[in-house]
């Protein structure tokens, strides 16, 4: 029974890809396949753990709107979520940003003293 090795993994699909490269055969995708989205995902859920809950949602809420603003601005008139129309997707973009940053600024005045 032998244990998987990732850096074995990763040698043998080098070894893969050279040994198709020297045949002539398009390059293409690497062999193996980046696991980034389980990094940005593990990313995410840190800051959301570490940072709490509403700022998170207010601050990735931000991001989205920002660059969905750009989007529609640049021509896009059809997005892939649910939603449909840019328009409505920044309105709800725009809603959690707004309740994330509002929760944010209550709880912070409840911990100061008056």
């Amino acid at each position: 029974m032998s244990t998987y090795d990732p850096d074995e993994a990763a040698r043998a699909a080098r070894a893969s890809q050279e040994a198709r490269a020297a045949q002539g055969a398009p390059a293409g995708r690497a062999a193996v396949k980046d696991p980034l989205p389980y990094c940005i995902y593990a990313t995410v859920s840190l800051i959301a753990w570490v940072v709490s809950p509403p700022l998170a949602v207010a601050f990735f809420a931000g991001l989205a709107l920002r660059k969905y603003w750009r989007a529609w601005r640049a021509g896009l008139r059809e997005s892939d979520c649910l939603l449909g129309d840019p328009r409505r997707v920044m309105a709800y973009l725009a809603t959690l940003m707004v309740a994330g940053a509002g929760v944010v600024v209550w709880r912070l005045a409840a911990l100061l003293p008056l």
